[in-house]
């Protein structure tokens, strides 16, 4: 089946709020050492700072995302990406760790569900064997906006004080709300198109079953490695969007320029990378039908080389090659985060995806929650801080490696018969 014009429209939609639903991450990273020093800050309670977005991120993205199977998608954007605006527009006025601390967590509820309501999106506009590049397209939002906000709201930041950059975040914020608002499907039907066929007959769970139906299928090994796999790149991202910009000014002592670089450099590697792997797995999947070749093995690589890649960057002397592994880490790691969805689609039935993929994204985004915390209190009570983000950085990258490994060696494709790719749906990526 050919994929509908009109569903680049609303990929291209879902990028440009992918790519505001990760600054408005990675902003808390950027002003941390303005913000620390007003509010009078310690690094355990900028961690708990950094943990606070996630405590509601975890459960929106759990009972919010599950309700994309069944209601409008299209109405769920529009909310939740208002209350993304909101947000950004009165954390200026915060002049507390209690008014900043809510300020995230609303944050957090808002942008829990919408990777799901993304996936729900993608799997009615697009057919299977567009899915990896469709997530990765969003994912690719989500990296490559950091990498070109980055430079530009520290320059904000530097000249203006960084109540400025919640400010810019919001004018964005109000655009591609109503960009959506204009221009945003909930499916093809409602612009007079034919349904996408999913080909549900290769699932494993059939449809429109009941949560208490479903539940069992989450434990399986396939699920629970994903999600322990996933959980270690959302550890290293929170790391990256709370610490690694304190971490280059304080202990590395990089001057504006270098901090640019360090920071933005991370970004622009992912999203090379996001869309590299995506296209790639694609690619794979169209002539093997196979996701341990297509999805899995690329997942299990990359992961244990972001581990390697991370470690070597907290051991290196030369700042040039530090920033090198720095870019590096986070780049590899997040592959997992946009073939994950693509694997999901194969293990659960499209109709049942969004409570998959609210529930992958609700547990494996928990350890956003412990990483900050772990790093603040390590900052915090070793005998000085650089040796505090050094236990951090070797903590993450002993448990990424481990966890990559077990990962790459467990999941498996459950289908007894690789998925036959039909003759119309042969198109070259």
């Amino acid at each position: 089946m050919k994929t509908p014009k009109y569903s680049w429209v609303i990929l291209l939609i879902l990028v440009a709020s992918g790519m505001i639903n990760q600054v408005d991450k990675v902003i808390i990273g950027l002003v941390s050492v303005p913000l620390m020093k007003e509010l009078h800050l310690s690094p355990s309670q900028w961690g708990v700072i950094g943990s606070s977005f996630f405590w509601f991120f975890t459960f929106s993205s759990f009972i919010l995302g599950g309700m994309a199977d069944s209601k409008n998608t299209k109405k769920m954007f529009v909310w939740i990406s208002f209350v993304w605006l909101i947000v950004q527009i009165s954390t200026p006025f915060v002049t507390s760790l209690s008014l900043l601390m809510f300020t995230r967590m609303i944050l957090g509820a808002g942008e829990g569900p919408a990777v799901a309501i993304s996936t729900s999106l993608i799997g009615k506009w697009f057919p299977k064997h567009r899915h990896g590049i469709g997530f990765g397209a969003v994912l690719f939002g989500a990296t490559i906006g950091p990498a070109i906000a980055s430079p530009l709201l520290i320059s904000l930041i530097t000249q203006y004080g960084w109540r400025s950059a919640f400010i810019a975040m919001g004018i964005v914020g109000l655009i591609v709300l109503i960009l959506w608002v204009i221009f945003g499907k909930e499916s093809p039907e409602e612009i007079g198109l034919p349904t996408v066929d999913q080909d549900e007959t290769q699932s494993l769970i059939l449809s429109k079953v009941t949560w208490r139906q479903f539940l069992p299928h989450l434990f399986s090994k396939n699920f629970i490695f994903t999600v322990l796999c996933a959980g270690s790149a959302y550890w290293l991202l929170s790391v990256q969007a709370v610490w690694f910009p304190a971490y280059f000014t304080k202990i590395l002592h990089f001057k504006a320029e270098t901090l640019k670089l360090a920071v933005s450099l991370p970004f622009l590697f992912a999203a090379i990378s996001q869309i590299g792997f995506a296209l790639l797995s694609d690619r794979l999947y169209h002539k093997t039908g196979d996701i341990r070749k297509a999805r899995i093995n690329l997942a299990g690589f990359s992961t244990v080389l972001s581990a390697i890649c991370l470690f070597l960057a907290n051991t290196v002397n030369s700042t040039g090659l530090s920033i090198l592994f720095f870019t590096l880490a986070p780049g590899f790691g997040i592959v997992i985060l946009s073939l994950a969805p693509a694997m999901l689609m194969d293990f659960f039935s499209p109709k049942n995806i969004g409570k998959a993929q609210g529930t992958y994204v609700a547990l494996s985004s928990s350890t956003s929650i412990i990483a900050p915390l772990v790093f603040g209190y390590l900052i915090q009570y070793a005998s000085n801080q650089s040796k505090g983000y050094h236990y951090g950085f070797h903590v993450t990258s002993l448990g990424m490696f481990m966890i990559g490994l077990l990962f790459w060696i467990t999941v498996r494709d459950t289908n007894r018969k690789h998925v036959t790719i039909k003759a119309e749906e042969q198109v070259s990526v």
